[in-house]
């Protein structure tokens, strides 16, 4: 059985997280076979009704409180999620999207033991001075201290 057999990426859709894709397609190479696609909105991006439990919203419930402006952006995150999924199909990969509410780092941790994944490949953008200064932890440092599977952290190469 190959050893990353299942992977989650997660995407923010951001350009490190395109670098981290192209490493989840290299895995195709060492027999990856599934992949599970992961983008999760803070509840924060958008103006969400006070909830007890903000982080326990689904996908539905966020629809039907968002005004249509936010309902096209959401709308923009699923068909986003359906591009990554056609590419990775295109290489041979069966692929699941998720998109959900919630904190991301808890998200990411949730997904990957529900989903009972071998590995987690995640961008990583590094600490800015004032980041290192208040020792404001990024979501693939938490990833990396929860998660049960291992996790490969791509970072973005340094310009020049």
């Amino acid at each position: 059985m190959p050893l990353f057999r299942k992977v989650l990426y997660p995407t923010d859709f951001s350009e490190l997280a395109e670098i981290a894709k192209d490493y989840v397609k290299k895995l195709k190479e060492a027999n990856a076979k599934e992949v599970v696609v992961l983008h999760v909105i803070h509840p924060l991006e958008f103006s969400i009704p006070q909830f007890d439990d903000p982080f326990a919203l689904d996908v539905a419930t966020l629809y039907a409180h968002l005004p249509e402006i936010e309902k096209a952006i959401l709308k923009g995150h699923e068909e986003r999620l359906e591009e990554i999924k056609r590419e990775l199909e295109a290489l041979g990969y069966r692929v699941k999207t998720i998109l959900t509410v919630g904190e991301p780092k808890r998200e990411i941790v949730r997904v990957a033991e529900e989903e009972k994944v071998n590995v987690i490949v995640i961008g990583y953008h590094g600490k800015s001075l004032i980041e290192r200064i208040l020792e404001i932890g990024s979501t693939a440092k938490a990833v990396i201290k929860e998660a049960s599977c291992p996790v490969l952290v791509v970072k973005k190469k340094e310009e020049g």
